[in-house]
Formats: structure tokens, sequence, C-alpha cells
């Protein structure tokens, strides 16, 4: 085994996080789509050739911590992937996410030809066929309505295209312009990270490289481990609710852990949550994974990467044919509102075990609008996807942050200039709601507001909304007040009034009518200081 020296190993390092981010770099630049190249909602990473995560660029982490999934169910597919193969996988049973996240992977080879990592880009796709425009919907109730499902597949053979997938592709999709496009540019992103591999192979030897990859690893593996011996052994517990399923107005759905340190590792039992639901919120498995590890890195500092020798320490259970696990055919295309609380219970759970690193929850309320439109500039038919931030929970010391798209997602708001050129909308409004954040010692985050105006002739699509019930506010801490609830409304074109949504449906509008969007806001830390009496 070849020792690999200090100053080397924190270059190769680096090369790794720098690869990783320069793949990111060429997808958001040569995409298709807004909610890649404006709301970055998409992730690149790099593996070595057993499919264990190396490194990974910081966009999505609902998607990190899951690529190797996906990668290692191809690789038990497939094979070893061969110089100018490319594999493809959105199946959620199959190591996946929800089906309009493309997961595309790409060999690394050296110069002799042997394998030495993989390159890994993870996208969402604005459609990938299905029930609804968008794909995406609550109201799903089987898998097999969420549009094209792709095990591990070769999208290329030894350099030759697979002409009769990308048919087969265009086929099942709403706008293949777009799904092609956005496909091609997850192309060009493993491409160059292989070329940089390579290129650090030529410099370094590949022997070099395999033996710094194992280091960092081990390295990884070593400081999460000591960390975690730092932390009380106790066994501690939190719980939160979604609303509803999407299917059954008034029937929240639990979301529960308990965490405990035990023997170097962090056992996450996910077993007290709900049983897997009608509608479709369930959680794929590898992405339940993903949520844990988000949480715990959280916790653990920003000093330990994440890397397979970080999450091998985190055991994560929970019984089959929950909503954190479950079993094929149940639907999952609207798996983040469920992943997002799961993170919300486990960053309280933690503050609970680690006091002084505790805050107050943020929103989860995730408002997302999914519609399909034909642009009357155009006569072509357009999917606006739209996504709203909300506040952050205050800190010790800190207020929440206003505005912004917590927890494991973090995409970027698209912008009202790009929306209005691109799409037949009107962005009438899209502001900070002032106050809406818990008070406290230090408060919670402002939620966001955004009122939509249809220019076009029709529109219809999915939409949804969580914590619009205020008993699932995102909760103060140490005496904090919650923050407020989030909520949709409607005005018909004509009407003085805006009606109330529930929070989860689907719309069909014509021209004129507005539909408006509110977040919720983060809740409030400590309690807030009396005002000083006047004497009076």
């Amino acid at each position: 085994m070849i020792t690999v020296d200090p100053i080397t190993q924190e270059i190769l390092r680096h090369a790794f996080s720098g690869i990783a981010e320069e793949m990111a770099v060429v997808e958001y630049r040569s995409s298709f789509s807004p909610i890649i190249r404006e709301m970055l909602d998409f992730s690149c990473g790099t593996f070595d050739a057993r499919g264990r995560m190396i490194s990974h660029a910081e966009q999505i982490p609902a998607q990190l911590g899951l690529m190797q999934f996906a990668l290692e169910e191809a690789i038990a597919t497939l094979g070893p992937l061969e110089r100018g193969d490319v594999a493809l996988c959105n199946h959620p049973y199959r190591g996946g996410t929800h089906t309009p996240d493309l997961q595309l992977f790409m060999p690394a080879h050296d110069g002799d030809g042997n394998l030495v990592a993989y390159t890994g880009s993870i996208a969402h796709h604005v459609d990938i066929g299905g029930r609804v425009p968008g794909t995406e919907s609550t109201e799903n109730t089987q898998l097999f309505q969420e549009g094209i499902l792709l095990p591990p597949v070769k999208l290329a053979d030894r350099g030759r295209r697979n002409a009769a997938l990308y048919d087969v592709i265009a086929a099942n999709v709403r706008d293949p312009e777009a799904t092609l496009g956005d496909l091609a540019a997850q192309v060009a992103a493993c491409r160059r990270g292989t070329k940089r591999i390579a290129e650090l192979c030529a410099r370094y030897s590949t022997e070099v490289l395999r033996a710094a990859i194992e280091s960092l690893l081990e390295q990884t593996s070593q400081r999460t481990a000591a960390e975690l011996a730092s932390w009380p052994l106790d066994a501690v517990e939190a719980e939160g609710f979604l609303d509803d399923d999407g299917l059954t107005p008034e029937t929240p759905v639990r979301i529960a852990a308990t965490v405990q340190v035990r023997g170097g590792e962090l056992h996450v039992d996910l077993s007290r949550s709900a049983p897997q639901v009608a509608g479709g919120i369930n959680v794929p498995w590898a992405s339940t994974h993903a949520g844990v590890f988000f949480a715990v890195r959280c916790f653990l500092g920003s000093e330990i990467p994440q890397n397979d020798g970080l999450t091998r320490h985190i055991i994560v259970t929970a019984p089959e044919g929950s909503v954190l696990r479950p079993r094929f055919p149940a639907a999952v295309s609207a798996r983040h509102l469920t992943v997002q609380r799961l993170a919300d219970v486990l960053c309280e759970a933690l503050g609970n075990l680690l006091p002084d690193r505790a805050v107050a929850a943020a929103h989860v309320s995730f408002p997302a609008f999914i519609v399909q439109a034909t642009d009357p500039r155009t006569g072509r038919p357009s999917f606006l996807t739209d996504i709203l931030g909300g506040g952050g929970g205050a800190r010790r010391g800190c207020d929440g942050d206003h505005g912004i798209d917590t927890y494991t997602s973090s995409c970027a708001i698209l912008p009202v200039e790009v929306a209005e050129l691109e799409y037949p909308w009107l962005i009438e409004r899209s502001e900070l709601v002032e106050g809406s954040g818990g008070a406290g010692r230090t408060q919670g985050g402002w939620a966001i507001r955004r009122d939509y105006r249809l220019v076009g002739e029709g529109a219809e699509g999915p939409y949804y909304v969580e914590q619009t019930n205020p008993t699932f506010a995102a909760r103060g801490r140490e005496g904090g007040v919650p923050g407020a609830p989030a909520a949709a409304f409607l005005r018909r074109a004509g009407a003085q009034a805006e009606e109330p949504l529930p929070g989860k449906g689907y719309l069909r509008l014509e021209r004129g009518d507005v539909v408006s969007f509110v977040s919720s806001g983060g809740g409030g830390f400590g309690r807030k200081p009396k005002a000083p009496s006047t004497g009076r």
C-alpha cells in the first residue's frame, strides 16, 4: 500500500472537491431549464471505483447523500462501467429519489484504461411524464403515475449513444427539448469530471490517487468517530407532523426519531413514524438517508467533509411499509415535503442532545407551483416551476435568516425577470412577509409571499404548501415563539377578493387569475426580554 505524504494528500482532497465544483459550473452554465441554471436544483459528485462518495458540490443536500445508493445499484446491475459508458437511473426503489431526478454516472479511467473513479450528476427535470404536468403531485397514489421509470440502464455504451433510449425518453415527457437539453448538460458535467481525474492520474500516478482516496475516507471516518465519541450517550427523541398526505385533509402524518450514540456510531431509529400513506409524500429509502445525513452533518460541523467516511457511521433503521421506507409501488413524487420535516425533527432531537448547538425550527412549508401553460408569444407549451423559501430558525445570539430554502433544499428563488421572460406569467408581488418570524430573544426569519397572474389563455398543474396548520408551524426554542403558518390563495379574474386554497391540490386557471403563495416564518429563540418599566 502506497503511503501518501500529508501535503499531497491535502492537495488531492481539495482537487476532488474542486472537480465536483467545476462539474457543477459546467452543468448550470450549459443547462436548458431555469430550474437548473437559475434555481440550482442539481448536484454533482465524485466516487471511488466501488461507488463510495469522495466529494460533492454544495448544491442540494437532499440529493447529496443518496447518489452512492444509485451508483452502487448501477454497478450491481450493469457491472463496472467501461470507458465511454454512461449509466442513467431515476427509479425511486432502485437507489433514486423521485422520478424527475435523473441520476447519471460516468467512469473515470487513467491513461492505461484502468478504472479509477466515477463522476455523477443528479438533476431535477421539469417534467418526466406521468399523470399530471410536471410529474409531481401529492395526489398521486402509485409510482406508475409518476412518469417514466428507469432502472440502471446505459445511456451510452462504450461511446455509442443509445438512440433508442433517447427516443423513449423524448416520447414520454411533455417537453422533450428541455429534458434532452438538461440531460446533455449532465453528460457534459460528468465528462469534465472524468477528464480532470485522468489528469490527476497522469500527474500523481494512479497508485497515488487510489491511495489518497482510501486515506481521505479513512481520515474522515476517524474524525467522525472521534467527534461522536465526545457526544453524550443519552437517547433523545423528537417528533413533528405534516399537515396531511395530500389525499386525506386534516389527517396529520407523524415523523418521529430516536437518536443515540452507540459504539462509535450514531443510530437513528425512525420506527415510530407513520405507516406509508396513500398520497405521494412517501420517502424512498435513499432519500430518507439523505435527510438524516444532512441533519447529522449540521451538528458535526463543516470541518468534517461529507463522504463515505462520515456516512458509514450513521445507522438508520425504519420498518418496511413506513412513510420513510415505503413498499413498491407507493407514490413518492412529493417526498421532499417529508424529507424536510424529517430534517426538522432530527435537528430538534440533536439540539436536545447538544443544547449548546441547538437552533429554533426553520420553515418546512416549501411552497411549490408546477404548472403547464401555452405561451401566446411562441405557441409552445411552457412549464413554470417555482419554489419559495421562508423563515430560518433563530439561533443563540442571532436572528433567523429571511426568505431562505432551508434544511435539505437550498434552491435559489426563480428571478422575476426570468419568470416573466420565459413563461406567460406576471409576478405581481414578490416580497418578504414582515413580522412572520417568531418572536424571542432572537427572532425567526421572515417568510416570502409571491403572487402570479396568468397572461396566457389557460394553465393547469399541481401545487403544494406545507405548514398551513398553525399547530405545526416552525417551533420556537427555549421560550421562543413559533413562526407564522403558510397559506395559499386564488383570486379569479375580475374578482375583488382572494379565496383561501387547501395546502395541496391541483389548479385549473384562466387568463387573469392570480395565485398567491405565502411560506411560513422561522421559530424564535429564547424568551423576549420584557420592556423596561417607565415607573408610572
